[in-house]
């Protein structure tokens, strides 16, 4: 019997599958769902932004006049190139061990062991890179820009995301003085007045949602007999009617993470950020191809499979030490093209001055010790 290839199951096309596998059991990122995959042939990406459907009408002319040409106002080219993300990881001396004294083992369990720990290796590192796409898109979203660094490398674009499409709160959600109503009509007039966008979903956190949730004035509004509003509490799904109702938006509560450097869980949504969107997708997630995919797919001196549109999955026999590596590529740049039909509003920070208590009590400004910084209301506590 000859003897078997202690490495013959460790190979793209099986860590691709376990891969595969597992993300039918998790969640997708909210970014796989509002900026859709996509590949392109080359490592730039060309999109246009800006287009108003504001109507505008049409001009008068004399009949035998030449038609006026009519400027496409706004609209703008946005030329990025995709940025390169490369990682590996090999089995170590005491894996490879463990492999030599199951290869030829009748129990089959055994061997699955081992090889589920080094499939979950490789699994990281394709999360790893599913992470920093999720990074990328909600960055952009809330602010018109990314910025993602590492191993001395930045990786940055700038989409320009109107200023005034970015908002402060009238007053900090679940405060004396706070108007989510207004806030909320002021984004959607924003968007509808500039853009003849529709705005038809609300993203935020848990801890903002439940701000809204106990907020006097919303409280006021949906339950006009009560006096004593803040002895009440509001079902979910009594806010989320009046929301469709009155505006025609539909929340969605995201608050999915990751932990940074530092060991810090980080929320892709913060603490106070509101973020309007219209039914559309807002963008792609742009592919192109990586150097194992141009040069290694069809060659034999390497192992390579594509999962997640255009992420490459490449394992190699090294002789000094004897080992199997696996790399993960990709090389990747969001694009949004629906960027003015966003509007980012922060709840937890107010545009208006003066006097306002907090839930905790404190007093704001005239540079009472419990305001925020440069006499800005703080957030109440979730």
């Amino acid at each position: 019997m000859p003897e078997l290839n202690m490495f013959e199951d460790i190979t793209s096309a099986n860590i691709a599958s376990y891969w595969n596998t597992l993300q039918q059991a998790e969640a997708p990122y909210l970014g796989e769902i509002l900026f859709p995959n996509t590949q392109i042939p080359t490592n730039t990406v060309s999109f246009y932004r800006g287009l108003s459907r504001a109507p505008k009408p049409l001009s008068l002319s004399a009949l035998d006049a030449k038609a006026i040409q009519r400027d496409r106002q706004g609209f703008k080219e946005f030329t990025v190139k995709a940025g390169f993300f490369k990682e590996a990881k090999y089995i170590d001396e005491q894996l490879r061990e463990q492999l030599v004294k199951v290869k030829n083992s009748p129990i089959t369990s055994q061997k699955d062991i081992i090889l589920g720990r080094i499939f979950n290796d490789s699994a990281e590192l394709l999360r790893g890179a599913a992470l920093s796409r999720e990074i990328m898109r909600m960055q952009l979203l809330q602010t018109g820009k990314f910025s993602i660094a590492g191993n001395g490398q930045v990786f940055a674009e700038d989409y320009q995301m109107k200023a005034n499409h970015i908002a402060d709160a009238k007053a900090i959600w679940g405060t004396d003085g706070a108007s989510p109503v207004d806030d909320i009509r002021r984004a959607m007039d924003t968007i509808g007045t500039e853009e003849g966008i529709t705005l038809t979903r609300v993203l935020m956190n848990q801890k903002t949602f439940h701000a809204l949730l106990t907020d006097n004035e919303i409280k006021s509004t949906l339950l006009a007999n009560n006096a004593n509003t803040a002895a009440v509490s509001i079902p979910r799904q009594v806010l989320l009617a009046f929301l469709k109702d009155e505006f025609g938006i539909i929340p969605e509560v995201y608050d999915k993470g990751y932990v940074d450097a530092t060991g810090a869980f980080v929320r892709f949504i913060p603490d106070g950020n509101v973020v309007f969107l219209p039914a559309e997708n807002l963008g792609t997630t742009a592919f192109a191809p990586t150097p194992e995919e141009t040069d290694l797919l069809a060659s034999s001196a390497a192992d390579v499979t594509i999962t997640d549109t255009g992420v490459a999955v490449t394992t190699t026999l090294k002789d000094d030490p004897v080992t199997k590596q696996t790399k993960v590529t990709q090389k990747v740049v969001p694009t949004f093209e629906m960027i003015d039909g966003v509007y980012v509003l922060h709840a937890f920070t107010a545009s208006e001055g003066g006097n306002t208590t907090t839930p905790g009590g404190g007093t704001e400004g005239g540079g009472s010790e419990a305001g925020g910084e440069d006499g800005k209301q703080t957030p109440p506590e979730g």
